[in-house]
């Protein structure tokens, strides 16, 4: 599971309306979670072996994500369900996240990266137009 967060601090008197502000960043959280979920769940094309075993898909479809907003902070995680999927956690962690990253499989310490830099990317805009 990653999640990303933004710790909202409310100015006492601030000179405009902080509401619109934090729409767009709700809004940007719930991109970067839904745009993390996909990333995630792109895995490398199959290659056939000799067994004929074919992915089924499960779990690319265990991948999840939501976002909780409360009045101090909004959170955008992104998951994958082991009741769906159990055997997901044992491709994270070291050693073997090397060993599937080698094979061009994605892991969730890049996608915390991945969103780290999405949501960044995104919170500088929402914050220069709210700024204008």
């Amino acid at each position: 599971m990653v999640a990303i967060n933004i710790r909202v601090i409310r100015p006492r008197r601030a000179r405009k309306d902080t509401t619109v502000l934090l729409a767009d960043l709700r809004a940007d959280v719930r991109a970067t979670a839904a745009n993390g979920q996909r990333w995630i769940a792109t895995y490398p094309p199959q290659t056939l072996t000799a067994t004929g075993y074919r992915r089924t898909g499960t779990l690319k479809r265990s991948w999840s994500h939501t976002v909780v907003a409360r009045p101090d902070s909004i959170a955008g995680i992104v998951g994958s369900n082991p009741n769906i999927a159990p055997y997901n956690r044992v491709v994270q962690g070291s050693p073997q996240a090397k060993i599937m990253a080698t094979a061009g499989w994605r892991g969730v310490d890049a996608l915390q990266i991945t969103m780290q830099n999405d949501l960044d990317r995104r919170v500088r805009a929402s914050v220069r137009k709210f700024a204008r």
